[in-house]
């Protein structure tokens, strides 16, 4: 209800919230109708994700009076390249199968390494990640209906 009548003039609404499952995020997900899971590729991320997605499949039908929430994605970010993550990035693969949204977001450190690079931000020193979050919406685009 306390959405109603704001969001009309646009096909998505997306609302950014903590993995904490607290009261704001439990309102957050009784006002919504999809729910994308974002997670890190580390043994807490992965842990606070496998939360929430039992939280929305398990709880939220009744202690939300959602029934039709659902998780529609999963999505990996702040990859690194280092075994360790690797191990977690697949181990999210696992435990959510298909809902895992390609490709992960790598880690980006534009902003923390420019003063010891000495290059201005405008550079271009990683791969490009704009062709990352193009592919991402495409996931968004088909997982989540207009």
């Amino acid at each position: 209800m306390a959405l109603d009548g704001v969001d009309t003039h646009f096909d998505y609404t997306l609302i950014d919230c903590q993995p904490s499952v607290f009261h704001l995020t439990q309102m957050a997900l009784a006002a919504s109708h999809d729910v994308v899971i974002v997670t890190e590729a580390d043994i807490y991320s992965v842990e606070a994700a496998k939360h929430v997605y039992e939280f929305v499949v398990q709880r939220a039908p009744r202690d939300l009076a959602n029934p039709t929430l659902a998780v529609r994605g999963v999505v990996v970010n702040a990859l690194t390249t280092t075994a360790l993550q690797a191990e977690q990035r697949d181990s999210i693969r696992q435990i959510f199968g298909h809902l895992v949204w390609e490709p992960a977001i790598e880690s980006r450190t534009t902003l923390a390494e420019a003063n010891t690079d000495m290059l201005p931000l405008t550079e271009i020193r990683t791969t490009e990640p704009r062709a990352m979050y193009e592919l991402l919406s495409q996931s968004f685009l088909k997982a989540v209906p207009a």
